[in-house]
């Protein structure tokens, strides 16, 4: 299931043949909200058995990630501004995650 715009959960129905793909923080950041992070959860309400694989691609721990030049020049959403996001170092944004997304 993903979250639309109006934060409904909603059902992703599988395309045969396909793969679901979900951007993450760091795309978000790179792509100046051009490509939105995806709320999502996963949920198996089929009676057949299903495999479900994550694979997280990442970056180094002190890599910088900042908006794209050519993004920032899409200006998304039309609000004025050439540079929506700003410039992240990867471990810090991580670790500021797992201790918001975690009981420690």
């Amino acid at each position: 299931m993903v979250r639309n715009l109006c934060g409904h959960w909603i059902s992703a129905v599988p395309i045969p043949g396909s793969f679901v793909c979900n951007i993450g923080d760091m795309l978000k950041i790179l792509s100046n909200g051009v490509y939105n992070s995806t709320l999502h959860r996963v949920i198996n309400n089929s009676p057949q058995y299903r495999v479900c694989v994550a694979f997280f691609y990442e970056t180094n721990f002190d890599a910088v990630v900042e908006p794209l030049d050519i993004c920032k020049q899409k200006n998304p959403g039309g609000r004025g501004e050439s540079q929506v996001f700003k410039r992240a170092v990867y471990g810090e944004h991580l670790v500021s995650k797992v201790q918001t997304n975690f009981a420690m």
